[in-house]
């Protein structure tokens, strides 16, 4: 069991990296689990077609019973494709509450689910949020960038020194590794992939931004779907996942 939690320090993208990871971890054929962590509330409601958005991750912090929490995690799952997927509330003030002050704590029965969990925790920017609790129990930290300078630049600061951004903050215990989304969000100048080689064993992958390919997983597609095999992004999902877990660990849960 793997768990992998997704942030951004001055970036945008971590739902739709999350999610895209977990269902490359999907087409693998191991188990995979996507849960909206996000202070700031979960995305998925208004994204995803057909998702039963009931309940979730606020069912699972709020909880009467003593049921242990990776039983509820499993119980409030929603299938989107081949990922099981625990939704955030939408209301930022529920989905603070979740992680910050839940009446059952839920973070450490992430480690008790079958397979690889993928946990969108949103933005790190700001400081000591309640989601760095994630952070803490999780075996990998992706933080997704975009390539305009100031986004790239300030998040490499961020991974060079563990989070710790100030006194008060300890800091991560593992290196965390970057994705860069290639999202045409900004304009003016923009690093290309050429500065790769620049950023070293820290860059775990530089994705293309194909709104169809993003669109199609939002509606509940496979990864491995012959609908998208012509695009680039399913390619760099998956070369990310096999980077970040090892490519023999997937493929002895293909095996499985």
């Amino acid at each position: 069991m793997t768990v992998i939690a997704v942030t951004s320090w001055r970036g945008v993208g971590t739902s739709t990296t999350g999610l895209l990871l977990a269902a490359a971890v999907a087409a693998s054929g191991s188990e995979a689990w996507f849960v909206e962590a996000d202070a700031a509330g979960g995305v998925l409601a208004s994204r995803a077609e057909g998702l039963d958005t009931s309940g979730g991750l606020e069912r699972v912090a709020f909880a009467l019973s003593d049921e242990p929490a990776h039983r509820s995690l499993a119980s409030c799952a929603r299938r989107l494709g081949q990922v099981n997927v625990v939704t955030g509330a939408w209301d930022p003030f529920q989905a603070w509450s979740t992680i910050a002050s839940p009446r059952r704590p839920w973070v450490a029965g992430l480690a008790r689910l079958d397979g690889t969990v993928v946990v969108d925790v949103g933005s790190m920017r700001g400081g000591n949020v309640p989601a760095w609790r994630v952070l803490d129990v999780a075996d990998v930290v992706v933080v997704v960038a975009t390539p305009e300078p100031a986004s790239l630049t300030s998040t490499v600061s961020w991974i060079d020194s563990k989070g710790q951004t100030s006194p008060g903050i300890a800091g991560l215990s593992t290196q965390p590794r970057l994705v860069v989304v290639d999202a045409p969000l900004t304009t003016g100048e923009r690093f290309g992939p050429d500065v790769a080689g620049e950023l070293g064993d820290r860059l775990v992958g530089w994705w293309p931004w194909e709104p169809k390919v993003i669109d199609h997983i939002h509606r509940g597609g496979g990864l491995d779907h012959r609908s998208i095999r012509r695009f680039a992004l399913p390619r760099a999902a998956h070369a990310t996942v096999e980077s970040l877990l090892g490519r023999t660990r997937v493929q002895e849960a293909v095996s499985v």
